[in-house]
C-alpha cells in the first residue's frame, strides 16, 4: 500500500505525464492516492508557466 508522502519529483512526474497525455492506470491510482488537489493545482500552475516562458524563449530567439 503507498504512502501518503510525496516528492517534487513525483508531483512533476506526473503533472509531465499529464500534459503528455500518456498514464498507466496503475500510476493514476497511486498518484490519486498520494497527491491532494492542492499538489495537483500548484504543479499544474508551475508546469504550465515554464511551458509557456519556454515556448516565449524560443520564440523571441527565432524572430531576433
Amino acid at each position: 500500500m503507498p504512502s501518503h508522502r510525496s516528492t517534487p519529483w513525483r508531483i512533476a512526474t506526473t503533472i509531465f505525464w499529464s500534459f503528455f497525455g500518456v498514464r498507466r492506470r496503475s500510476d493514476h491510482d497511486q498518484d490519486t492516492f498520494r497527491l491532494t488537489p492542492l499538489q495537483i493545482i500548484a504543479g499544474a500552475v508551475i508546469g504550465v508557466a515554464l511551458f509557456v516562458g519556454t515556448l516565449l524563449a524560443v520564440v523571441h530567439l527565432i524572430t531576433r
